[in-house]
């Protein structure tokens, strides 16, 4: 390859009671920034020449192979953390070009916060998270909150909003009481120049609170830990991020929270929560870890109604599961990304290591698991307002990629979905490599993929589209009018076409003239349109 959703949570009482007790490894409700980070056993650093120069440490055993030299097998360690008090998060982001450092190397990119890896917002349903950005990039760019059920309109999540060079801009968005808790992210969305900022830095985690409420009371207290799953290229001869003809398929450096296999520990029997989120520009993990499966109790930050367990899991661009793990026996275990093609014009990716969990200490009683989180999702007998047919294409060889047949336009609107309503969607990828569908605002259940019915275990925002493949989902479109985007999370695609605007209405046609809806920022030609 070339280089909203409803959040409608039944529990949601039960959730605004928890969080006012919330006890979670992130929870609290100071406007304090802090560090967040485990410390792995102290071990000396030795020097190795693998061909690029990189270190490790004993506990981080073999060096893992990167495109720069690297310092491997540090302690596992997360962004910093700020978090809402009384109700509201308030920061402000200079985002501006950073040099930052990524695994011991000192890289140029872009940040929002001076790091690699934006800090992590923790809130609570029902908070209000207001960002005085300042755009310090020679460059337009904007702001998006992944998953977020929000209104798209106005200084909210509008990512038809153009920041221009030089200007500082007032983000305010509402979450509403009922939200789902889990993991979210954010990250810059500027059609045209989405890929290279998201790769060059401009991302960060978004935890909204109440997810470890919902499990047995002898699991709350369990430690939780943030993968965010990145890749980085650096242009050649350099020391700056590459920005201008990625190539996804080409060998890139993979990272957890900015650090080539950060060691974690465990004690044996020890239950741990990993938020596991794909924050990357393109590529895709498959993901395995020695010694324990992946118990799932939410998928795109949804708590599942069904918890399910995997050997590996598949997170496509934007991506995210919350996963319960627990290691019986002592020992020095990898979680790995395996390899992964993405179709017959895909991507191929090798094996990597991502990072070492070290089970050491005293054993501790195992706990038993949950086998629910929240009610299960089911649009099966919902009324269906509208079916729809969804076709995603390309001419790779030209970087043009359709949806229905055309780029993205701005000004043009695919759909007009009434307020209230549910439809069904038939999504049709008729190219020869995968690509990952997203949909803003509102969730969707999968129904099917390939003719093969699929149970509802949650709601999700992103879906993997088989090549030359069938996937029928089902959207429920509540609480918020306004224009949003659906397109390919492989971020060089959305910039060359493959994404579509739709405008939730209240009579499910073109909203009146002079209202607040009809006024969201399409006007503007965004870079590269």
């Amino acid at each position: 390859m070339t280089p909203f959703r409803t959040k409608p949570f039944a529990r949601s009482t039960l959730i605004v009671a928890a969080v006012a007790t919330a006890a979670i490894g992130l929870a609290g409700c100071s406007s304090s920034k802090e560090s967040s980070s485990t410390t792995a056993s102290t071990a000396s650093t030795t020097t190795v020449d693998p061909g690029a120069g990189s270190t490790t440490t004993a506990d981080g055993g073999e060096i893992v192979e990167t495109t720069f030299a690297t310092t491997q097998g540090l302690p596992f360690s997360e962004p910093p953390v700020i978090k809402s008090s009384g109700g509201v998060l308030e920061t402000t982001f200079n985002t501006k070009p950073t040099v930052f450092d990524v695994a011991g190397k000192q890289v140029k990119g872009m940040s929002y916060a001076g790091e690699y890896t934006g800090p992590t917002l923790l809130v609570n349903p029902g908070d209000l998270i207001r960002i005085n950005l300042n755009n310090g990039l020679n460059d337009a760019t904007n702001f998006h909150t992944h998953g977020l059920h929000v209104s798209p309109i106005g200084i909210s999540d509008n990512v038809l909003r153009v920041m221009d060079p030089g200007t500082d801009n007032l983000v305010e968005i509402q979450i509403p009481p009922t939200i789902s808790p889990g993991t979210y992210w954010y990250h810059a969305h500027m059609h045209g120049d989405t890929e290279a900022q998201v790769f060059s830095g401009l991302v960060g985690a978004l935890v909204v609170t109440g997810l470890t409420e919902l499990l047995p009371e002898d699991l709350r207290s369990a430690p939780e830990h943030l993968f965010a799953l990145r890749d980085l290229q650096l242009e050649e001869g350099g020391n700056a991020i590459q920005t201008k003809d990625i190539d996804s398929g080409a060998p890139t450096t993979r990272t957890v929270n900015g650090l080539v296999n950060p060691v974690l520990t465990a004690q044996p029997g020890e239950t741990q929560l990993l938020r596991l989120a794909n924050m990357s520009a393109d590529i895709w993990y498959k993901l395995k870890m020695e010694g324990a499966s992946f118990n799932v109790i939410g998928e795109d930050s949804n708590p599942v109604g069904t918890v399910w367990s995997k050997d590996t899991l598949l997170l496509p661009p934007g991506k995210r599961y919350d996963v319960l793990m627990r290691w019986d026996e002592p020992g020095s275990f990898k979680l790995v990304t395996l390899p992964y093609q993405t179709g017959p014009e895909g991507d191929s990716y090798p094996l990597r290591t991502l990072a070492t969990i070290k089970v050491e200490g005293d054993p501790v009683p195992a706990k038993a698991l949950p086998t629910s989180l929240a009610p299960t999702p089911d649009l099966e007998n919902a009324e269906i307002a509208q079916h729809r047919e969804v076709v995603f294409s390309e001419k790779e060889s030209e970087s043009k990629f359709f949806i229905n047949g055309k780029e993205f336009e701005m000004g043009t609107v695919a759909y007009y979905p009434k307020l209230g309503t549910t439809e069904e969607w038939t999504i049709k990828n008729v190219t020869n490599e995968e690509h990952p569908f997203h949909i803003h605002v509102n969730d969707f259940q999968v129904m099917s993929v390939n003719g093969v019915a699929i149970p509802p275990l949650s709601l999700q925002d992103v879906v993997r589209l088989p090549a030359k493949g069938t996937v029928v989902i089902r959207l429920a479109f509540t609480d918020y009018v306004g224009k949003f985007v659906f397109h390919c999370h492989i971020l060089a695609h959305e910039d060359h076409g493959m994404m579509a605007v739709v405008d939730v209405t209240e009579n499910g046609g073109p909203p009146p003239a002079g209202s607040e809806e009809s006024t969201t920022s399409m006007s503007k030609s965004m870079p590269g349109m």
